[in-house]
């Protein structure tokens, strides 16, 4: 084996052997007054065949889940919990066979009230859909 395929294999050897640093991290900008993050979600099973109806039904399902747990917790002031939620399909075949809901809080609420508000606000769709999706499957 020649010098330099010597110098060449000794090289890499020693650049893999070395020990490598943690890759840097930038540093994060701290979140603003208004940040919010999801404080959980849930996962909800529809329907297997694509059901327009129920499909339309679904915003109402929601906001009225939303409306009750909202009532529930802040009575005429739903703008002092900060609270809102997300949908996203779910589905592998058909998209809306499951729904994944998130219950979403800006922090500086969630520890207060994003426990109770999101229990209720997920127990409340829970039977708004078991109840739409009832005899449908």
């Amino acid at each position: 084996m020649s010098k330099l395929a010597l110098l060449a294999a000794a090289v890499v050897f020693c650049a893999c052997a070395a020990p490598r640093e943690a890759a840097q991290t930038p540093p994060q900008k701290p979140a603003g007054p208004g940040a919010a993050s999801v404080f959980e979600k849930r996962n909800f099973k529809l329907v297997k065949t694509p059901d327009p109806d129920l499909e339309l039904q679904l915003e109402s399902l929601l906001s009225a889940s939303y409306d009750a747990a909202v009532v529930r917790h802040s009575g005429a002031n739903p703008m002092e919990i900060g609270f809102t939620y997300s949908l996203s399909p779910r589905g592998a075949v058909y998209p809306f066979s499951e729904i994944e809901v998130s219950c979403i809080m800006q922090d500086k609420f969630a520890r207060r009230h994003g426990p109770g508000l999101c229990a209720d606000f997920f127990a409340e769709l829970e039977r708004k859909i078991s109840k739409a999706v009832a005899g449908r499957q």
